[in-house]
Order: C-alpha cells, then sequence, then structure tokens
C-alpha cells in the first residue's frame, strides 16, 4: 500500500475510534455501575489528552519524521482501545481513553503533513482527501452500537484497536518525512478565525440528535440518523479540496462555505422535519470545505505544516468546545435559541476568515 493510501485508511480507522465510545457508552456505564452524571467525564479526558499533545507531536514529526510521529500516535492509540476493553472500572476507563487522546494528538498534524509533502502542488485535494477519510471512520463510529450489540461493548471496542496498532507499525517503518520544526502565526491567526465556526458544528454533531429528540418527537435512532448526515457530506471532501486548489479567489470557499452554514442554522428550527436532513448535510458540508481551505490556506504558508494544522486544532478546541454548553442551556430557554447562536458564530467566522486571509494575501 502505497503511503497516501495508508495515511488515509488509518486517518479513518482513527476517527472511527474517536467516536466508537458514544453510542456503546450507556451499556458501559450500565456494566460498570457508573452515574450517569459522569458520562460527560469520557469525551472531555479524550478531548484534553488530545490537545497537550498537538504541539509537541509537530516537533517529534520535525525531528524524527512526519510518518513516523503518526505511526506512533496510531499504536498508543490503538493500544489505549484495547486497555479499554479490559478496563476493571470507571477510573480505568477515564485513563485509558486519556491516553487515546495522546495517540489521536500525535496522529493528527503529523499525518496531515505527510500528504502535504506527498501532494506539495495539490495541497487542498489532499487534505480534502484526509478530511473525508475523518467522516467515513466518524460515520461508522455513529453506528458502532450494532457491533457492540453483536460483540459486547470490550469486544467492539477492543477491534479497531488491533487494526489502529498493526496500521500505525506499517508507518513507523516510513522514509521519514521531515520539516523544520517551526510555528506558524498564520496558523494562530486561522485558528482565532475558525474556531467559532468548529465550535458551532461541534456543538451541532453532537446535540442535533437530541434537541430533534425532545422538540421534534422522533425516537433516539431516527434522530441519530438524520445527525449523521453532517458525516455523509464530509465524503465529498476531496472533491471540496480540489475545488481550492484550483479557485483563483480562494475567499470563494473561506467567506462563502461559513456564510452558507449561518442561513442554514437560522433555517433549522422552523423547518419542516422532512427538510431537515438536507439541513444538517448541507452545514456539514459547508463546514467541510470551509476547514479543507483554513488548513490547505494554513500548511501552503508554513515551514512546518503539522505545526500550522495542530495549532489550529489546538485553537479550535480550547476555544470552541465551550458553545456545546451554552448550546445545552440556551435550548432550555427556548428551542430555537441555541441555533441562532450558531449562526452567529459562523457569521463570525466567515467575516474573521476573510481578514486574516486579506491580511496574508491568500489568494
Amino acid at each position: 500500500m502505497n503511503l497516501f493510501a495508508l495515511v488515509l485508511l488509518s486517518r479513518a480507522v482513527y476517527s472511527l475510534m474517536w467516536f466508537f465510545t458514544a453510542p456503546v457508552l450507556p451499556a458501559i456505564l450500565r456494566d460498570l455501575e457508573v452515574d450517569p452524571s459522569q458520562a460527560g467525564l469520557l469525551p472531555a479526558v479524550f478531548i484534553i489528552g488530545a490537545a497537550v499533545t498537538q504541539i509537541p507531536a509537530s516537533y517529534l514529526g520535525a525531528l524524527y519524521g512526519h510518518d513516523k510521529a503518526a505511526g506512533l500516535g496510531m499504536v498508543i492509540f490503538g493500544a489505549s482501545s484495547i486497555l479499554l476493553s479490559l478496563s476493571p472500572g470507571w477510573i480505568w476507563l477515564l485513563l485509558f481513553r486519556a491516553l487515546g487522546g495522546v495517540g489521536a494528538g500525535l496522529f493528527f498534524s503529523t499525518a496531515g503533513a505527510v500528504l502535504v509533502a506527498l501532494r506539495p502542488n495539490a495541497v487542498g485535494s489532499a487534505l480534502g482527501w484526509y478530511n473525508a477519510s475523518f467522516n467515513i471512520g466518524a460515520f461508522a463510529g455513529y453506528y458502532w452500537g450494532f457491533a457492540a450489540a453483536v460483540l459486547g461493548w470490550r469486544a467492539a471496542l477492543a477491534a479497531p484497536g488491533a487494526l489502529s496498532i498493526a496500521l500505525g507499525l506499517l508507518l513507523l517503518r516510513g522514509r521519514g518525512l521531515r520539516s523544520p520544526a517551526s510555528i506558524s502565526r498564520g496558523a494562530v491567526a486561522y485558528g482565532l478565525a475558525s474556531f467559532p465556526f468548529w465550535g458551532a458544528v461541534y456543538a451541532a454533531n453532537n446535540l442535533t440528535a437530541t434537541w430533534l429528540h425532545l422538540f421534534r418527537n422522533l425516537s433516539e435512532g431516527v434522530a441519530g440518523a438524520i445527525s449523521s448526515a453532517a458525516m455523509v457530506s464530509g465524503f465529498f471532501g476531496g472533491l471540496l479540496g480540489r475545488l481550492y486548489d484550483r479557485l483563483r479567489r480562494k475567499h470563494v470557499l473561506l467567506l462563502g462555505a461559513p456564510l452558507v452554514s449561518t442561513l442554514v442554522y437560522l433555517a433549522i428550527p422552523g423547518a419542516p422535519l422532512w427538510v431537515t436532513p438536507l439541513l444538517v448535510f448541507l452545514y456539514g458540508m459547508s463546514f467541510n470545505a470551509y476547514i479543507t481551505s483554513v488548513y490547505a490556506a494554513a500548511s501552503r504558508r508554513a515551514e512546518n505544516p503539522a505545526s500550522a494544522l495542530a495549532i489550529i486544532n489546538i485553537v479550535n478546541m480550547a476555544l470552541g468546545l465551550h458553545f456545546s454548553y451554552a448550546f445545552s442551556w440556551l435550548m432550555t430557554q427556548s428551542p430555537e435559541y441555541p441555533w441562532h447562536m450558531l449562526s452567529l458564530l459562523t457569521f463570525i467566522s466567515a467575516l474573521s476568515t476573510y481578514i486574516v486571509a486579506n491580511r496574508l494575501k491568500i489568494y
């Protein structure tokens, strides 16, 4: 298998392991006799583990090779998933999930840097396929509850871990693609511009199903299926990246994509139910077009693409994560309020990204 395809396959398995705990969490809480109020700790410790290793990962990649650093991340992530299946209690489960976040943090930016190095004249297309692979794995992760129903939650968590380790070992045998160890100020600017949109999509992806269940009276299964339409849209990431490469005026995607989501979020609370899957698909599609463009614009300017991707991701996670709490609170005040907040956030990202792109002269 060539390196480009190996990275994309690894990315899909990586994203599956991002999301595969969500559908099996109720079974975990029952078996380990954990109060449901503690359920939010599991995704939280994972994000913390991923955030703290982003910058170290870019430096490891610069020193030893981005493909090797990504391979180490996949091995650690896979091992953590196997350990999850062996957890004797809740505290151990949290520790092993945090370890998985460490592995995920080592993989994300370095694997993206490998694709940039392999396709220097088609950065948008390469990162577009990178995002598409993430959505394919995430889509499978949303439905991993079906695997758990057959195998049990412990075996369902262990199986992707074994595959992750195998893929990681293949990446560790790579050629050692390096780049200078440096920090990109432009990436910081793009991170600050993009975090409102990232936070809006993170909140929507996690809470749309709950909103549909509470305010549209849908079953949890149907609501979850509708919310997964945002991941289906990501399958077209490669095409969107190619569009970025070919456009002379990059602002079309950097400004236009978040403006589409601004309108979509405004429309969701009042739209007929049959239109909702299309609207969810559209905000997912617009985000993939936007974030692919942001990653490509920052990576092309950076001496160390892994550093640029890491910085954007850290800023997005650190600042964007908290809009989920606001969505939940606003939902208790009025069904429309959380969507108005998300619409405002995407509009802010549209304007701020346009300003950053003009100041950095991205064309």
